[in-house]
């Protein structure tokens, strides 16, 4: 089955054209693009709601998550987390959600996952990735498995993809099929059908967690930081 959606694609081809040459060679994909700040915007030991990104008691609320599917993990690292996933994704202008969903559906929250291709950790990289993501923010690589390095790695190699393919549905496709092959089906004009199955699963869990959560909260988050809210 052919779809339209994607089909042609208009100006969306010609976004992505611009970014041709870099994503040729995914190490310099959107290089010097966007600067992101370090999630860490307080020691952990600062428990004040004004340490804590995001709106009052959203990193709670993340923490709760978290302690829910890593039950191993113990309170002061798990909050460290539940920060940097709030706190990275401020920075980067994504909806700190769409990060949980993404971790739930490359790894189901295990740290040591590992997939076939050697992609590894929470948000599922291979260790050149995330290393390149770190390296380029002034950060050093100790343990690609490490929950919290793991996460800035991917969040802002998910803020990277966004900005070169211009869809969030089509970023979703890259991260997890790689950008150059998904840059050559739209160069082709068509994304395959069976590459349209993940972003479905994401966008799905996103849906769960607003449930969950409290759709408040989270609209006025995504809104604050002019996210786009998936349908």
């Amino acid at each position: 089955m052919r779809t339209g959606g994607l089909r042609g694609l208009g100006g969306g081809v010609a976004a992505t054209a611009a970014f041709c040459a870099v994503a040729i060679f995914p190490s310099r994909l959107g290089e010097g693009k966007r600067v992101l700040a370090s999630a860490e915007h307080a020691p952990p030991a600062c428990l004040a709601p004004s340490c804590e990104p995001g709106p009052a008691g959203f990193v709670d609320r993340v923490d709760a998550q978290i302690e829910a599917r890593m039950p191993q993990l113990e309170g002061a690292d798990r909050r460290l987390l539940a920060r940097t996933i709030v706190g990275e994704a401020e920075s980067a202008r994504i909806d700190p959600l769409l990060v949980l969903a993404l971790i739930e559906v490359e790894s189901a929250f295990d740290p040591d996952a590992l997939s076939d291709r050697g992609a590894k950790g929470l948000m599922q990289l291979r260790e050149p990735t995330m290393r390149r993501e770190l390296e380029r923010h002034g950060l050093v690589l100790d343990d690609p498995h490490d929950p919290v390095a793991n996460v800035r790695a991917g969040v802002r190699y998910l803020r990277r993809l966004l900005d070169a393919f211009g869809r969030e549905e089509v970023a979703l496709m890259a991260y997890n099929a790689g950008p150059n092959r998904i840059l050559g089906y739209l160069r082709e004009g068509e994304i395959p059908q069976r590459f349209h199955g993940y972003p479905r699963r994401v966008r799905s869990e996103l849906r769960r967690l607003r449930r969950s959560m409290g759709g408040a909260t989270a609209t006025a988050l995504a809104t604050a930081h002019d996210v786009p809210l998936p349908q």
